[in-house]
């Protein structure tokens, strides 16, 4: 928690490992319902500065899919705001190799970060079974 905060993630993303073309979804809820809830692809925010950040490092500025996000089929967010939480999930459908990597969930409560999580995403190739000869082999498709 940051200085001044009084928020508190509630559910936090976790390291997921997925074989490629499985759906995969990153939870992050605050106790917070005026909070603002935003999704990057790396850990790009350092401290409260999110000028690190470039533009396809965010998936979600809080309002809405960013860059190739939004154009994206896979990706989706879902998000759900009551009396006392706010909800925004990351959703991806049919995970590919390159989605792997850092997804990281930032909290703002007016204009100060107040909590941030990340979480990894491994993504497995998807395995195939060929007959070379007599014998089968696995092949990891790329």
């Amino acid at each position: 928690m940051y200085p001044g905060s009084a928020s508190t993630l509630v559910h936090r993303p976790v390291n997921t490992a997925v074989v490629q073309g499985s759906a995969v979804t990153f939870e992050c809820v605050s106790d917070v319902n005026s909070s603002v809830i935003h999704w990057y692809n790396r850990l790009c925010v350092k401290n409260n500065d999110t000028a690190t950040c470039a533009l396809n490092d965010i998936i979600h500025n809080g309002y809405s899919l960013v860059g190739k996000y939004r154009s994206s089929r896979r990706f989706s967010v879902t998000e759900v705001k009551n009396a006392t939480h706010v909800t925004r999930n990351v959703n991806i459908n049919s995970a590919q190799l390159s989605d792997a990597g850092v997804y990281l969930c930032v909290e703002n409560v007016g204009a100060d970060v107040a909590q941030k999580s990340s979480a990894q995403l491994i993504v497995l190739g998807r395995k195939t079974l060929c007959s070379l000869s007599s014998h089968d082999y696995v092949v990891l498709s790329r």
